[in-house]
């Protein structure tokens, strides 16, 4: 299937490309392509360069799917009230709220090793789960498993909607990721309040 990029109404003059037009660009390119036919090209024409200037700023598309998963992953709201449940929660909604947009976000970060924004994504959730009072081995295993429902949902979401399929709620893959989510978490609650 063809995709087409569209070309900035206007050429930056020499000089003016940086890494916050380079992010917004690509992920505004991702959105309305999705990640497997972000290109350097398509990027280029995007953010109303010439490929030669962007590849001064992203050496070639391997750094390009990093910088891509690193703008996803920091542009997740880490929230800062309500007890630890309430965190967690908010933290996977605001998660799958950032990446749902983006179609193959949720396989490209399965497939690729945590890099500096996921690694501090990873200390941030497993620190508010520390709350919970659970030993460290707990608290990986219940990371592993909010991340798995994470990506999965957006993953099984995305395929839904490539196929024209409802997610079978007026919210879709909303109401079934947020479903989903309470029933892992009152299990989780309920795990940390046994003896």
């Amino acid at each position: 299937m063809a995709t087409r990029t569209r070309r900035s109404s206007s050429v930056l003059p020499y000089g003016a490309l940086d890494r916050e037009h380079v992010v917004k660009h690509l992920l505004e390119l991702a959105r309305r392509v999705g990640v497997d036919n972000v290109t350097m090209r398509g990027l280029a024409a995007e953010a109303g360069t010439s490929a030669s200037s962007l590849y001064y700023h992203v050496k070639d598309k391997a750094a390009l799917m990093d910088l891509l998963a690193e703008s996803v992953i920091e542009s997740i709201e880490v929230p800062a009230d309500g007890d630890w449940k309430q965190r967690i929660g908010a933290l996977y909604t605001n998660a799958w709220t950032a990446m749902y947009d983006i179609p193959g976000v949720a396989a490209m970060l399965q497939q690729r090793p945590l890099t500096g924004a996921a690694h501090a994504m990873d200390r941030t959730a497993k620190a508010i789960m520390a709350e919970s009072g659970w030993p460290a081995e707990q608290i990986a295993r219940a990371h592993a498993v909010l991340y798995i429902h994470l990506l999965g949902s957006i993953q099984l979401e995305h395929h839904l909607r490539d196929a024209g399929i409802s997610g079978g709620s007026e919210d879709g893959g909303y109401a079934v990721f947020q479903h989903g989510l309470r029933v892992i978490l009152t299990g989780l609650q309920h795990t940390s309040s046994s003896p």
